[in-house]
């Protein structure tokens, strides 16, 4: 019987600029006695590459624009923190009550540039967190720090979590990866014979699944292994495969 396993690392500590991220998992799964397999695939939370990474602001660096400005007073957020979500974008597709979705500028559409105040700090020292500066090219050095650490041939989902607009609520979602094709296509047949091409977003799924186990507040489980699925392996691969 298939079956897929999420397995939680829960000894990681709180991640500071300059950690190396493939060093704390292996050091997490030596302590937690996980044995890493081929063709494991090991999710792991944006904020905490974008931490190691050392991708945060202070607010009280910021000067807002006019623009940043009008924003702010519409949604009654920080104009200093609109200010971010504008320099990380490409553009603001609309603003609806408290929410600014833009354009990333990776291409990414989503809620407030992905800039986030939450894990970081206490909210009045002011600090926020970006996205990495490239997510593929985090996801692919964290895969090659894992091989060279273990010894082990993995694939990297960096993942966040956030809302869409159809529906209430965040979701995780992929947005750079490594080692794993973005979109499975397949040539199936179905229950009746009949055959049927499936386009699956699968490292999305992949995200999905284990946001379940990471949780969104102060659970402590940025990196989920997950084992047993049936994927692509690909070397020549970027977020952007699965952008419309």
């Amino acid at each position: 019987m298939k079956k897929v396993e999420l397995i939680p690392l829960l000894s990681l500590p709180l991640v500071k600029p300059g950690d190396d991220i493939s060093s704390l998992i292996a050091n997490a799964c030596q302590q937690e006695k996980i044995s890493l397999r081929n063709n494991d695939i090991i999710v792991i939370a944006q904020k905490i590459i974008s931490k190691a990474e050392n991708a945060l602001v202070d607010l009280k660096t910021v000067i807002p624009s006019e623009k940043a400005s009008e924003i702010a007073s519409q949604t009654g957020r920080d104009p200093r923190l609109v200010q971010v979500y504008l320099d990380e974008s490409s553009d603001v597709l609309y603003v609806k009550g408290r929410a600014v979705v833009t354009r990333h500028r990776s291409g990414m559409i989503m809620s407030s540039s992905g800039v986030d105040r939450s894990n970081v700090a206490e909210h009045a020292e002011g600090i926020v967190v970006l996205l990495p500066r490239d997510c593929d090219r985090s996801a692919q050095n964290i895969r090659e720090g894992i091989r060279r650490l273990m010894k082990k041939k993995t694939a990297v989902i960096i993942s966040d979590s956030g809302g869409r607009s159809d529906r209430k609520g965040s979701i995780g979602t992929a947005i750079g990866l490594a080692g794993i094709a973005a979109v499975e296509q397949r040539d199936q047949k179905d229950l009746f014979g009949n055959p049927t091409k499936s386009e699956i977003a699968l490292v999305d799924e992949l995200a999905a699944a284990a946001s379940m186990l990471m949780g969104q507040a102060d659970e402590m489980i940025p990196v989920v292994i997950v084992r047993g699925v049936m994927h692509t392996v690909a070397d020549d691969v970027s977020i952007s495969d699965i952008l419309n």
